[in-house]
């Protein structure tokens, strides 16, 4: 197992309140809530391109070559009228789009002000997009510094995909996979709940005068391409599906995992 995926064997359970069935009290859920968000700031730090220029730049063209692959691999979804903006949401809010740097800063001076102002199922869906941004960053790092360790600075698809099979990372990224359903399903259900967004809706003003704008806007977006979907259940399938057939490509030698959508 690779150091990304041996750092993340041990993950707390994805949704600590629910799968306890309710034998958490709320301040209890609120804490453990902050706590998760606290957590997945605090592997951002730790993230080594902070302080490594050249592995920053090898970061940046991976990313840049695994968000070419997914566009294409979602690409019907992405001229779907009806599945365009939750697509959109994934690859950029979700996957590069939310900004740790920023959101760590308002996590480190407002946290408590949020646990107070926002409902804890929205805090909850805030923590798994952390977790699921700070474990992608991992994971990318992890493949950066692989290719910098065989002389590659400026990689192309081929080399990426020997660097996902040296370092076999599917472990974590099934978790990374797990993260993303979480995340998806929890921002459907409570765009469902009418008491949910009107106190959502409510929190807006005081939450970015406390410092939130950023942490509140990123769920805002996410509210807002899950409410006009009857439900967001068959996307993620689809969406879902598709990675893990990726994954499996990898892990059997296909010559050819990032082939056509749906081809075997």
């Amino acid at each position: 197992m690779d150091s990304a995926a041996r750092r993340h064997a041990n993950m707390p359970d994805q949704n600590p309140g629910e799968d306890l069935g309710m034998s958490l009290t709320a301040a209890e859920q609120e804490t453990s809530s902050a706590t998760r968000i606290r957590h997945g700031i605090a592997r951002y730090r730790a993230w080594t391109r902070h302080s490594d220029a050249d592995l920053a730049a090898v970061v940046g063209a991976v990313q840049q070559l695994q968000t070419a692959r997914m566009r294409d691999t979602h690409a019907d979804s992405l001229a779907s009228a009806t599945h365009a903006p939750i697509t959109e949401f994934f690859l950029s809010e979700i996957y590069t789009g939310l900004d740790l740097n920023e959101l760590a800063r308002e996590i480190e001076r407002a946290l408590p002000v949020a646990v107070r102002m926002l409902p804890d199922s929205v805090m909850r869906t805030a923590a798994f997009a952390v977790e699921c941004n700070a474990l992608t960053g991992e994971l990318d790092e992890a493949v950066a510094a692989d290719l910098l360790a065989h002389g590659i600075t400026a990689p192309d698809s081929a080399q990426l995909i020997a660097s996902y099979r040296r370092l076999q990372q599917r472990e974590a990224r099934n978790q990374q996979i797990d993260l993303l359903r979480e995340l998806g399903l929890g921002l459907d259900r409570y765009v469902r709940s009418r008491l949910i967004t009107a106190t959502f809706k409510m929190a807006a003003r005081p939450a970015r005068m406390a410092g939130l704008a950023g942490l509140y806007d990123f769920m805002a977006k996410g509210f807002a391409v899950m409410k006009p979907m009857s439900s967001v259940a068959d996307f993620l399938d689809l969406f879902i599906a598709r990675e893990s057939r990726i994954l499996d490509r990898l892990d059997a030698g296909h010559p050819d995992p990032f082939c056509p959508r749906d081809s075997a």
